[in-house]
This record gives structure tokens, sequence and C-alpha cells, in this order.
């Protein structure tokens, strides 16, 4: 179970790394465009977190901060829903695609500093 949790954290990673990295790659492009990475990066943080949530529970190592869960599945489905249906289109409003990575910097920064 712990090498399926190391797999899950380490995927979770990669996905917050093409979201976050794929924001700031794009910050000087005009017109603003979302990456491939920013979209499957957004659903492989779903997956996993949730996945990891799971384990988390089953586990039952240390209790689970639900309202530090709650939080961080309403952004990504947020973020989710602004990436989602905009994953084709050739240009983006600039504020939409702000959005998209404050979002995500935000969901970094719960992570990291809500305990």
């Amino acid at each position: 179970m712990e090498a399926l949790e190391g797999v899950l954290v380490f995927a979770h990673l990669l996905g917050m790394a093409a979201i976050v990295g794929g924001y700031f790659a794009g910050l000087r492009n005009v017109p603003k465009r979302l990456s491939a990475g920013i979209v499957h990066g957004t659903l492989l943080q779903l997956l996993t977190g949730v996945l990891l949530v799971g384990i988390a529970e089953v586990m039952g190592d240390e209790p689970v901060n639900h309202a530090q869960v709650g939080i961080k599945l309403a952004i990504v489905v947020v973020l989710l829903l602004i990436t989602w249906p905009r994953r084709r289109d050739q240009e983006i409003p600039a504020g939409t695609y702000h959005a998209a990575g404050i979002l995500a910097i935000t969901n970094v920064a719960i992570a990291v500093f809500v305990k």
C-alpha cells in the first residue's frame, strides 16, 4: 500500500508541476492559450488527489483534514470547469488564463501551509 501511495504522490506532484509550469511558461504568450499540460495536469490532480485521500482514510495513520480536502477539491473542480471547455480554443481571455494559474498556485499553498 505504501508503494501505491508513493506512486500516487509522484503522479500528483507531476500534475501540479504541469499546471503551474504550464502557467508560468505561457505568461508572455499573446494570445493566451491553455497548454495540454495545464488541462491534463488538472485531470491528473483530481484523480490522484481523490485516490490519495481514499488511501489515507483506509490506512488511518493520521486523521484526514476534511476541510482542507474539501477546499482543495472545490478548487480543482473549478479549475477543471475553467480549463476543460477551453482546451481547444486558440485564444482565451487573459483573466481566464490567470484565474487558472492563481487557482493552481492557491491549491499548492493550501497543501503546503494548511495542516
